[in-house]
């Protein structure tokens, strides 16, 4: 399969599952989390819509957009946490939100300007159907691409207090939390932590997570 523009906007996407989200209030009635996802992608794209030559000149400011529409939504520890897995069992709180903020920075830059590519057709969510009271649950959704191309793509959503929040992202079985855990856990366990955080700080980027042999 061909890492195009909307594997590149889909990983962007995971990335960002790492930012600080800030407090939301409880939404006022049960909302459905594929509700929750087609309105975060309609806001997002609506917001890029006739700008996407200012963000390309400008990447700047696409990048204010993405935390503005995007942040709310993502439920920034829990990917962390899984991202790190054993090797974030005895890192600090300031560690953990350095390497959440390098992390981020160290994908945006990478996928960043691929978010320019989607366009509101290419998106199709699924209805879910859970009742009041659950605690997580599956988002499905299809990006297709401009040569027709179809691309299961599946969030991973958590109820919090704040309402749903997305903490991974699933492209054709492929888990972006586990992908960049596997990326990375040769380097935190040869180098620690800290050197992770320094490299991906100082402009290190991360490989894009690709399909298991054989899906294509």
């Amino acid at each position: 399969m061909k890492f195009s523009g909307m594997i590149a906007a889909a990983a962007c996407a995971a990335v960002l599952l790492l930012q600080p989200a800030p407090a939301r209030a409880a939404p006022s009635s049960f909302e459905q989390p594929s509700q929750m996802i087609q309105s975060v992608a309609s806001k997002l794209l609506q917001a890029i819509d006739g700008h996407r030559a200012e963000y390309r000149a400008h990447p700047g400011r696409l990048t204010a957009v993405i935390k503005h529409d995007l942040l709310p939504h993502l439920d920034s520890q829990l990917a962390a946490d899984l991202v790190l897995g054993r090797f974030g069992r005895e890192a600090t709180a300031q560690q953990k939100q350095r390497f959440v903020t390098a992390m981020r920075d160290a994908l945006v830059r990478s996928y960043g300007s691929a978010l320019l590519a989607f366009h509101s057709h290419m998106l199709t969510v699924y209805p879910t159907h859970v009742r009041p009271g659950t605690r997580s649950a599956t988002v499905r959704t299809i990006l297709t691409e401009t040569d027709g191309t179809r691309l299961p793509v599946d969030f991973y959503v958590l109820m919090t207090p704040s309402g749903w929040k997305v903490f991974d992202l699933v492209v054709e079985g492929v888990s972006y939390d586990m992908s960049y855990r596997a990326e990375l856990a040769p380097q935190l366990q040869q180098d620690g932590l800290e050197s992770v955080i320094r490299r991906l700080a100082g402009g290190e980027k991360l490989n894009a997570p690709k399909p298991h042999p054989g899906r294509h």
